[in-house]
């Protein structure tokens, strides 16, 4: 692009942040320049950039990007970079049913955490401690989310503090019912595997039919017999982090090696079926792996073909009896032959332990 001395001294002095006027910060220039929302129409920035604003000693804010839409209609292969980013695993309308997976899967004591603070046990910290405590159990909650937990538990007094006695008993509904002394016919639901789901998956909105996608997911597992082919390894090169996922765009191109053409709308159904992260761009290949080619599908082996556990299960101890041996000879081959073994298994010469009684190796001994 032609341009003058003066234009080009320009854009340099812009961007020369190094202190000196050999280095240009071209990554800069390049953000600048080359901006989505100028080339695509329809792009909506994830987080539009406001005008740069100096302020020392102010942190700044925490924006949210949480997807207020409706997923349900939402075509996964017709979402592309230009159209606004699906996120809503930061959803706080059900920010307590996560809180709580992830302290029934970690075990977590929450009201320890919070008497640290609440010296007088007046039942109530400040905002700030709220916030401070969640981030010391690991729970990373954006600005939405914060402002929905400590308005639903704020106090009635005019400084607005958090009843954490009233969180941490709706978090430990997990655990027990509280009062359960007065009613002891009462029975506290065991902690299953989905008490702890939303701590680990967060799915799109409208659960896919098992059964419109079942054809194809039988036409992979064919070709993968067929063919043997493992799928596992070749999404591992695309896995540079090792969490499980891919993007939707590396996981097509994997299906593509099996040559097996699907619909488009059978296979957007399958992916939302493998979408665990609460968005439209990563996709749980460990969980398509283990219904397609796992060990019992390929090999025939696993824990249903283990039949010992038809003979000794792990919940019936294995009972032991006294048993009698008889160590008495029935003739002299009997007691060669054990004489025999024992000189095998301890690997002894016997005829050295004669030797150093036969002197002059005449080759008898006397009996004593």
């Amino acid at each position: 692009m032609p341009t003058n001395e003066y234009v080009l001294d320009l854009i340099i002095r812009k961007y020369c942040d190094r202190g000196n006027s050999k280095e240009v910060n071209y990554f800069l220039f390049c953000k600048d320049v080359d901006r989505p929302e100028f080339m695509f129409p329809g792009y909506v920035p994830k987080h539009p950039l406001p005008e740069p604003k100096f302020t020392q000693g102010i942190a700044p804010t925490q924006v949210s990007n949480f997807f207020k839409g409706e997923t349900a209609d939402n075509h996964v292969l017709k979402n592309r970079y230009m159209h606004q980013r699906v996120e809503i695993s930061n959803d706080p309308l059900d920010i307590e049913e996560r809180i709580r997976a992830t302290v029934v899967m970690k075990r977590i004591r929450i009201e320890e955490f919070f008497r640290d603070f609440d010296k007088l046990r007046k039942c109530r910290v400040t905002r700030n401690q709220f916030k401070g405590i969640l981030s010391s159990m690991n729970f990373k909650l954006t600005e939405d989310e914060f402002e929905a937990l400590a308005y639903k538990y704020q106090t009635d007094d005019p400084e607005k503090f958090f009843n954490y006695v009233a969180f941490c008993d709706n978090i430990n509904k997990a655990f027990t019912i509280k009062g359960i002394d007065k009613a002891p016919t009462v029975e506290v639901p065991a902690v299953t595997a989905n008490d702890t789901l939303l701590a680990r998956r967060k799915y799109l909105a409208g659960n896919p039919v098992e059964s419109e996608i079942q054809d194809l997911l039988n036409e992979y597992r064919f070709a993968v017999d067929t063919r043997r082919f493992h799928l596992k390894p070749v999404f591992q090169d695309y896995d540079i982090t090792k969490n499980g996922h891919v993007t939707k765009a590396q996981f097509l191109r994997v299906l593509d090696l099996l040559k097996i053409s699907a619909p488009e709308d059978i296979l957007n159904t399958m992916l939302r079926r493998y979408m665990d992260k609460g968005n439209m761009d990563e996709v749980n290949y460990v969980d398509f792996c283990e219904d397609i080619d796992n060990a019992v599908q390929l090999f025939g082996v696993g824990r249903d073909f283990n039949h010992s556990f038809n003979y000794f299960p792990k919940t019936q101890a294995r009972v032991s009896k006294a048993e009698i041996v008889r160590n008495t000879p029935d003739d002299v081959e009997d007691c060669l032959a054990r004489l025999r073994n024992v000189c095998s298994q301890l690997r002894i010469r016997i005829g050295e332990f004669f030797r150093d009684f036969d002197k002059l190796r005449t080759g008898f001994i006397t009996n004593g």
